[in-house]
């Protein structure tokens, strides 16, 4: 063969087996960066949803779009509720439109962040009393549990959800299935197959990866990206200021399940199962939240596990005032 015909067979060759990477679409999508002249609640509204949670601000918030972002401040929280998720979301508002996620490929949803946190207490310890049995319970808290500025990424069908909790000092990644009795899913007409199968006691989770330190003061850009491969395989990574600080394979089973390390908080109940191929599209979010209870959040398939916990526990002079800007979602792959 002659050294012209050597040189070709190379390139075909070059080209073959980087074509997936070099041939791939990439969609950027800015979504809001809250720079439109005049920007108010009525631009808000038309990209922004309080429909899930109190849906609306909690006592005492106040929320404003000046110098080009949104700024949502609840120093310090005043609405406590001795139950679940309606005691977690001090705010949320998610994207009035979802992504589709590709057959084979990545999407990553990113945003601009500040956060300040007043009241937080390292090391803080929170008390309550299981409700069926009468029996004591505590808990060490993270900070980020405590209060937190946080950008969510969730499938409302499937309830798996991605978040980052940034609070003043401190930077987590959560990862979670949310069930049923909170998405509502089994109910939902858009959510059909096993996407809109019941998700109780042995397939969700809520567990906080990894806090890590950040610098104070300042902006921070947030990431999370999941990733399908063309077998179905699925993972997710939560970069921080460009740099990776957590990285979940088989999306839907828990880290615990899986023998990965973690914070501990909280124990998985079941064995959870492999979303990767049943994610079809992914719903950006953002609120202040606090995530001070025990799992699996008083719910009904586990009453033995329920704990309540008085509002003086839940609000104890902490709060968050936080703000978000450029949130952008750019997908890569086919299908």
């Amino acid at each position: 063969m002659s050294r012209t015909s050597l040189v070709a067979l190379a390139l075909i060759v070059s080209a073959v087996f980087t074509a997936p990477s070099a041939w791939a679409k990439t969609t950027v999508v800015d979504y809001d960066d809250f720079d439109a002249p005049g920007y108010d609640s009525s631009d808000y509204a038309a990209k922004w949803a309080n429909s899930f949670g109190p849906g609306e601000l909690a006592a005492g918030a106040t929320q404003s779009f000046a110098g080009g972002r949104e700024r949502v401040d609840a120093t310090p929280f005043e609405t406590a509720f001795d139950f679940s998720v309606f005691d977690h979301i001090k705010y949320i508002a998610a994207s009035t439109r979802s992504f589709p996620v590709p057959k084979a490929g990545s999407i990553t949803f990113t945003s601009t962040m500040t956060a300040e946190t007043p009241g937080i207490v390292p090391g803080r310890t929170v008390t309550g009393t299981y409700t069926q049995s009468g029996a004591p319970y505590s808990a060490k808290l993270l900070d980020s549990q405590q209060a937190g500025v946080v950008m969510n990424v969730v499938d409302f069908c499937t309830g798996q959800l991605f978040d980052w909790f940034l609070t003043a000092t401190k930077a987590a990644p959560l990862i979670e299935r949310l069930p049923s009795n909170v998405t509502g899913n089994t109910a939902n007409p858009n959510c059909t197959g096993a996407s809109g199968g019941y998700v109780g006691r042995s397939k969700m989770y809520t567990q906080f990866i990894n806090e890590v330190p950040v610098q104070p003061g300042i902006a921070h850009r947030m990431e999370i990206t999941f990733t399908r491969e063309p077998s179905g395989d699925s993972s997710v990574e939560y970069l921080l200021d460009g740099k990776k600080v957590a990285k979940v394979k088989d999306v839907g089973v828990p880290l615990d399940r899986q023998g990965n390390e973690y914070t501990g908080v909280y124990p998985a109940l079941g064995p959870g199962e492999e979303l990767g191929s049943q994610i079809r599209s992914l719903t950006l979010a953002h609120g202040l939240f606090s995530v001070l209870d025990a799992f699996p959040f008083q719910h009904p398939d586990a009453p033995e596990l329920a704990v309540s916990v008085d509002p003086s526990q839940r609000i104890f002079g902490q709060g968050a005032d936080g703000t978000w800007d450029d949130f952008t979602v750019t997908t890569e792959g086919s299908g």
